[in-house]
């Protein structure tokens, strides 16, 4: 995927420089986005993928505080909240990758 592939607003906002959230703990966002099958993520441009991925782990630690708290936890995910953890970034990727055509 090129630049020329997105709309001209999106283009504007790479040429500008995309906003990417500070995330406090990196350790629990490395273990949510590791839920996250990787050929999804290598097919976001390299351009935009630090935004995509720090927004949606914002928004997972927003939406979802009790769940971020336990991937900020030392160690493993449990197995109940890993599988709740990847159905919700599954489904926030998948959507995003098909609204700008990546799936």
């Amino acid at each position: 995927m090129e630049v020329k592939d997105f709309t001209e607003i999106e283009q504007k906002q790479i040429k500008a420089g995309l906003s990417e959230a500070v995330i406090s703990d990196k350790a629990a966002a490395d273990k949510i986005l590791a839920l996250v099958p990787q050929e999804w993520i290598k097919r976001i441009p390299f351009f935009v993928r630090g935004h995509a991925t720090t927004k949606t782990i914002e928004r997972i630690a927003h939406q979802f505080p009790d769940l971020y708290a336990v991937a900020k936890r030392e160690g493993e995910l449990p197995e109940a909240e890993r599988e709740k953890l990847r159905k919700i970034i599954t489904e926030i990727f998948e959507e995003k990758m098909k609204k700008h055509k990546m799936l």
